[in-house]
């Protein structure tokens, strides 16, 4: 089965992430732990060469008739310190002739020969070392075999202590690079399994599901979009359902007045059979009532899906609040005068206002004219503008008998209508009220008060930068 892409990336990622971090680690490795191991290699050396040339000059001042060639005590010495050291040592004289040695056969002079090549004096001492062909390193130690003579103690090491440890550790890094990467694949497979439920409940809600929602859990970012998936799942089911609603109610309410415009065009017609110009005329009004009615409900429509498609763009331009609302109260003053209401105006705001005067305009006056329309004949009708903070406060209260608490928000729902709106009205108007304030950044509300229904709206008094 071919792996996800998902889990061969992380996978590729993080073995070149691996890599580079164990290059750098066995390089640190060589310039600082390197570094210490040749600082302690050349103390015990040196300790070594003082040691063994006291011990060497010792045997000899204590037998100086006998001669190196004669003297047993060196000879023994030398084998020992060989033994000890795991290295091959002899003494030469001034003529660089060997005087003792700790192993029989002929001095390896093709490895001297390389050696010397890489000679480090270091005073007491010359080490001369080969780490490439063979491995070994040499020391040559000056030595007092009488007293007007020097001589030469040889020491060679073919297995240094230095030897194997980069490649021991190399080894160790290698070997931990190879289980770390076996675990990226658990690791990965936590990281991918829940992509995959998301990709499968995404596949879910495509098929139709919309109450399907991940069941991805956790705090982490994978548990941050599995609640983001959801949530934008939940709004999604709301949009469709909302929408298969809408498409409902329109086609209710458009085929109210087309089944006016139908039996008044049959009237029509019966009224031509019958030669009643008086009945054809009525119905002709009545048609065009129906015409009327019909083409300023699309218009709503329209409004309304505009704003939720945020195809409207809003104008950013002054706006004097107080202004707009007395002359939208002053339109209606006949309406009002008509079923005797009682209006009192409070309109009080001098601070700066930017928002979109058209758009404004049609949201408070379908607030107002459903105000005015639902107040019951000689009732009280209340509006009020205040400046609280940098909001624009708006009431507009009525009298009219209290909401159920459940209808108060759901008269900002395209269609609905409550009580005695059921037989008047689209159902339109706060809707599209509800939008353009809320386009605006602000907010609106419905309560019950003990002199009837207000509706609230709270408008910031400016977007500053912000474009509408």
């Amino acid at each position: 089965m071919k792996p996800p892409r998902v889990y061969t990336k992380i996978f590729l990622s993080f073995l070149l992430v691996l890599i580079v971090t164990e290059v750098l680690i066995f390089g640190l490795f060589l310039f600082s732990a390197g570094r210490i191991f040749h600082t302690r290699f050349e103390r015990h050396t040196r300790t070594l060469v003082l040691m063994a040339r006291e011990l060497v000059e010792d045997k000899i001042r204590s037998h100086p008739a006998l001669g190196p060639e004669g003297n047993e005590p060196l000879r023994g010495l030398i084998r020992r310190l060989a033994q000890t050291h795991g290295s091959r040592i002899w003494l030469t004289g001034s003529d660089r002739r060997p005087l003792v040695k700790s192993f029989s056969g002929n001095i390896p002079e093709d490895l001297l020969q390389i050696a010397t090549e890489r000679a480090k004096d270091f005073g007491d001492y010359t080490v001369m070392s080969e780490f490439k062909k063979g491995r070994f390193f040499y020391i040559t130690i000056p030595v007092r075999i009488k007293e007007d003579t020097m001589g030469t103690l040889h020491i060679l090491s073919e297995k240094p202590e230095k030897e194997g440890h980069e490649k021991v550790f190399a080894i160790g890094l290698l070997g931990i690079g190879l289980v770390i990467a076996l675990l990226v694949r658990p690791v990965s497979k936590h990281i991918t399994d829940p992509l995959k439920k998301l990709r499968q409940s995404a596949l879910h809600i495509a098929d139709g599901n919309l109450s399907h929602r991940a069941p991805v859990r956790g705090r982490d970012e994978i548990g941050e979009l599995s609640q983001a998936f959801n949530i934008m799942a939940d709004r999604l089911e709301r949009m469709i359902r909302g929408g298969r609603e809408l498409t409902a109610n329109i086609s209710h309410e458009l085929r109210t007045p087309l089944t006016r415009i139908r039996i008044a065009g049959e009237l029509l017609r019966q009224g031509l059979e019958n030669e009643k110009p008086d009945d054809c005329r009525k119905q002709l009004d009545r048609i065009c009532d129906d015409i009327a009615e019909l083409d300023a409900l699309i218009d709503r429509i329209l409004d309304l899906s505009k704003l939720d498609i945020h195809e409207t763009t809003l104008k950013r331009e002054p706006v004097d609040p107080s202004e707009l609302v007395e002359a939208l109260l002053e339109r209606l003053t006949s309406v009002i005068d008509k079923r005797k209401l009682h209006l009192v105006r409070d309109l009080v705001f001098e601070d700066g206002f930017v928002g979109d005067r058209e758009a404004l305009k049609i949201a408070l006056s379908n607030i107002l004219d459903n105000a005015v329309r639902y107040t019951a004949e000689g009732g009280h009708l209340t509006v009020k503008i205040r400046s609280e903070g940098r909001r624009l406060q708006i009431v507009v209260m009525n009298t009219a008998d209290p909401l159920p608490e459940e209808d108060l928000s759901r008269i900002f729902e395209p269609f609905f209508r409550t009580g005695q709106t059921r037989e008047t009205g689209s159902g339109l108007g706060l809707s599209i009220s509800k939008k353009i304030i809320e386009k605006h950044g602000g907010s609106i509300r419905a309560e019950n008060t003990p002199d009837g229904l207000a509706i609230e709206v709270s408008l910031p008094v400016s977007h500053g930068d912000r474009a509408l």
